[in-house]
């Protein structure tokens, strides 16, 4: 289908008046400048195509929408192989009306005959309502009628004006739900009947308390509704040749489709169709996917607009191609323009947002829709409605609220205020910081950071909520200032005297009157409004007309067509400040109007302040990981009479050292970031690395900021450091006994490793063994019941979350003694084996005179532990090892008690331990324990 713009000529209607004057009509019409300049085409791939109409031999679809100025006409195409079969004319002031398709005809009803025009052979045949009868809808082969005199009556009168009753039906007000090419399923008063269309004969299929929200015949069954809630439905079904009934629920809330003798549901969101069997609800979630719309065709099949093609399905799932739907350039339905930044949303089904910077030369996915109202763009803030939610879309996040509020964004794009409808007062945000900073009664202007309201009559009062500074304006009584009615210089009042006012709310200009129309836009500078005109064929159009308020003759020219005469216009100001708008010509696509003819601000200057810095991150000063990633924002100052040029890139720049003891390196400017559009960066960098960020921007006007401060994140390169590691006493008296251990890092300690080894009795130390479960653990403590004679060995170490690993802690060592028992003692009886509560195992032995000893063969270890029984009257015993002396340890004490003696370190030494009584006064031992490592 194509679509074609005409030219329009030009008109005039606005009218402009010196506030001392009488209105009067301007001599001649504003020059007509044509049409701006069209933005670069973007391409559908797989073009959403509406299904309009279908009978099991037609369809009509759309697409996107018709042309706004000169409708083109409907094509009617076979379902078999999407010929063209026959057009159909688009009403001028309907043009969304789809002719009715009834089987092989389009069928077109009047209050006494409905007209029957037969698709392929465009003969056309009236079907009259006879006196008496009532017309009670069409079916593919003719009319239904009934008859109340004589009990009712049904009566089928076909094409040819012929009729035959309606017999089996209980007579009442009849509802035709359904009808294919040889029966029609009718609902009176409860009942369902399916009536054959050849004998007219009425086949009950159920009765109801009340006529169903929906039916519909398959090939071999009837299925009728029966109860909904917002996600699921309850279906009834009955086959159409036996007595075989059942009943299903439907899990989805969606509309209901048929295919086969089952039912299906579209859903948008995914664009999937899930089809659920009415016999045991088994539910086949992507029965078919990548579908944009979907109808039956009542005759088991449906139609689908899908995968770039049109195409039928039946239950086996598999598409049958009708006709390609290539590729075709977008129509939009809404538009907004910031500096170099144009956003626009599909008239298509899912309304999607795209925007480029670029003429068009390149379009990018926002990933949501815009419907219900139309989009906001200023500064760099964009709001738009997807479904039940106005999303304010800012530099620093995004803002909610309910979609049937009113949400208007200030001039700038740094203020939005909420309103819910009936309250007092409306909120109003900081974009850049989500925060509500003030509550305003309605109506008032925001622009940049200022709230402007009529606070009492003839004064015109702006308040800086952030700088908290207020300026008064005296204007002429009776004026209220609206949304969008303040930007740069000029404010535009309504209710002046009964009129429109033109205030300069930065210098001394005089006021002046204008008269505008309610979708009248108040760009930074000149007001942009939509005016009825004609085309050279006399047709009604729509143009815009534009007027310089910087000039004091109100000066003014046209553009267009533009889209408005059967469809909503959509156009706007540049939301940067630029003299410039966007709008969407009557082919519904995005052009761009520059204009260079406004005269200069009455007092303006050229930017010259470069943009300044209001945010940067790069996070967390220290990372526990290895992605790293830097935002900011701009914005690019005004002074009253030096209008922004708005932001047009940035500049990013890098400095890094490898660890905390080396130097910075030199900046790194990455050719990739230079001439940024974009906000935020983001890299890599090795564990241990110290990265900083600076960046700076231009405006348009060429003016560069200096580079900012740095913004620095290191990634943790610092391995855990250990802040316990305890095991208790060298030698151990007790069991159970835990080796602990902590540790503490800059990020978080991930895991730990843990070794250990151990020496019997009589041996050195072995080698360290690595339990596979003790390796990349977070146990911080073992516990083990100790081995007499064993000296057992720990050490550990940790690594944090970055993998950064510290060596292996000291060593813990434990060991504990061997039994007295162990140790054979002299002979002759000079030694006694006994008990007692204070021993180590409960054992003792006692020398009892001088020379007596207790010996133990192949011992080895660099240092000798005794345990005794110390007390009044002990001895003292001499300690050899390995036939060397080591020392002599007194077992005398005041108080009888349990001591352990470490005797000197000595080289590491095997051999026999001897323990002899050097006294005649007895001398009680309980234990000895060699240590293989000190300590």
């Amino acid at each position: 289908m194509m679509f074609r713009t005409k030219a329009l000529a030009g008109a005039c209607a606005l009218i402009l008046v010196p506030l001392v004057a009488s209105q009067v009509m301007a001599a001649d019409p504003p020059a007509h400048l044509g049409q701006g300049t069209a933005l670069g085409n973007r391409l559908v791939a797989d073009p959403a195509v509406q299904i309009r109409q279908a009978t099991s031999s037609y369809y009509v679809t759309s697409y996107g929408q018709a042309d706004d100025h000169s409708p083109e006409p409907w094509e009617i195409l076979s379902t078999t192989n999407g010929a063209l079969v026959r057009t159909a004319p688009r009403l001028r002031d309907e043009p969304d009306k789809v002719p009715t398709l009834l089987g092989k005809y389009v069928v077109a009803p009047s209050a006494t005959k409905v007209t029957f025009r037969d698709i392929s052979t465009d003969a056309s045949t009236d079907v009259d309502v006879p006196a008496g009868a009532t017309y009670q809808g069409a079916y593919p082969g003719g009319i239904l009628l009934s008859r109340a005199a004589d009990g009712g009556s049904f009566a089928l009168r076909g094409v040819n004006n012929t009729e035959k009753p309606v017999t089996g039906a209980t007579f009442g007000d009849p509802a035709i739900l359904d009808s294919t090419d040889t029966a029609l399923l009718i609902s009176v008063a409860g009942h369902l009947y399916v009536v054959d269309v050849a004998t007219g004969t009425a086949t009950a299929a159920a009765t109801l308390a009340v006529n169903p929200a929906w039916a519909q015949l398959t090939p071999n069954r009837v299925i009728w509704q029966t109860a909904a809630t917002a996600d699921s439905k309850t279906l009834g079904w009955k086959q159409r040749t036996s007595a075989t009934t059942g009943t299903v629920e439907v899990p989805f809330g969606q509309p209901l489709l048929t295919v086969g003798d089952d039912v299906a549901v579209l859903v948008p969101a995914t664009k999937v169709i899930a089809k659920v069997a009415v016999t045991d609800g088994t539910v086949t979630q992507s029965f078919l996917t990548g579908v944009h719309d979907a109808t039956d065709l009542g005759n088991g099949r449906l139609l689908v607009s899908a995968q770039s093609k049109v195409a039928s399905v039946g239950a086996d799932g598999v598409l049958q191609t009708v006709k390609a739907t290539p590729a075709f350039t977008a129509q939009v339905s809404n538009v907004g323009l910031s500096g170099a930044r144009v956003v626009t949303s599909d008239s298509q089904p899912d309304h999607g947002l795209y925007e480029t910077t670029t003429d068009g030369s390149t379009w990018s996915a926002l990933n949501t829709s815009n419907a219900t109202k139309p989009l906001q763009l200023e500064g760099t803030t964009l709001v738009s409605y997807q479904g039940t939610t106005a999303r304010v879309r800012g530099s620093a996040g995004d803002l909610t609220f309910p979609a049937t509020d009113e949400v208007v964004l200030g001039k700038g794009g740094k203020l939005v205020s909420h309103h819910v409808a009936g309250a007092a007062a409306a909120e109003i945000y900081d974009v850049a910081t989500k925060t509500k900073i003030a509550d305003y009664a309605p109506p008032f202007a925001l622009a940049d950071n200022t709230v402007w309201k009529v606070t009492e009559p003839g004064l015109l009062a702006g308040k800086d909520l952030v700088l908290d500074t207020t300026k008064t304006v005296t204007v002429a009584s009776g004026c209220s200032v609206g949304p969008d009615r303040v930007n740069g210089r000029w404010a535009l009042l309504s209710g002046c005297n009964g009129g429109n006012q033109v205030v300069d709310v930065k210098g001394p200009e005089a006021p002046r009157i204008l008269t505008v129309g309610a979708d009248a836009q108040l760009g930074n500078g000149f007001v942009v409004q939509s005016s009825a005109s004609e085309d050279s064929s006399g047709l009604p159009t729509k143009d815009l007309l534009v007027t310089d308020l910087n000039d004091q003759s109100l000066g003014q020219r046209r553009y267009g067509p533009i889209l408005g005469r059967l469809q909503p216009a959509s156009f706007r100001a540049d939301g940067a400040g630029g003299p410039k708008i966007v709008y969407a010509d009557a082919d519904a696509r995005p052009r761009i109007a520059t204009l260079s003819w406004l005269a200069p601000d009455p007092q303006q200057r050229p930017d010259t302040t470069p943009p300044t810095l209001t945010s940067a991150s790069a996070g967390d000063r220290l990372r526990d990981n290895t992605s790293l990633s830097f935002e900011w924002a701009y914005t690019d100052p005004q002074d009253p009479n030096a209008p922004a040029s708005g932001i047009l890139s940035y500049d990013l720049r890098i400095q890094q050292r490898p660890n905390r003891t080396s130097p910075y390196g030199a900046w790194n400017q990455v050719a990739g970031w230079q001439g940024l559009k974009a906000t935020a960066a983001s890299m890599s960098a090795a564990a241990g690395t110290d990265t900083c960020w600076q960046v700076r921007a231009r405006d348009y006007a060429g003016n560069l900021s200096a580079w900012s401060s740095s913004y620095c994140t290191e990634v943790d390169g610092i391995a855990p450091t250990a802040v316990t590691l305890k095991i208790g006493d060298r030698i151990t008296l007790t069991s159970p006994t835990t080796v602990r251990w902590a540790y503490t890092d800059e990020t978080s300690v991930s895991t730990y490793d843990v070794v250990y080894k151990t020496a019997a009795a009589g041996a050195a130390l072995g080698k360290w063994i690595y339990p596979a479960t003790w390796q990349n653990t977070q146990i911080t403590s073992i516990t083990w019941a100790p081995r007499l004679g064993m000296d057992e060995c720990f050490m550990v170490r940790a690594r944090d979350v970055l993998g950064n690993l510290s060596a292996w802690s000291p060593q813990l060592c434990t060991v504990a003694p061997q039994d007295d028992r162990a140790l054979i003692s002299s002979s002759g009886g000079t030694v006694t084996r006994g008990t007692s509560t204070l021993a180590f195992q409960g054992t003792t032995s006692t020398l009892l005179k001088s020379g007596a000893y207790l010996t133990k063969t192949a011992e080895a270890g660099v240092r000798v532990l005794l345990v005794t029984i110390n007390g009044p009257g002990q001895g003292k015993v001499d300690v050899y090892h390995a036939n060397i002396k080591i020392g002599t340890v007194s077992l005398a004490a005041t108080a009888t008690q349990r001591k352990v003696t470490y005797l000197p370190i000595t080289p590491f030494r095997s051999g026999a331990i001897k323990l002899v009584s050097t006294s005649t006064a007895p001398a009680v031992i309980d234990g000895v324990a060699f240590l293989r490592q000190n300590p």
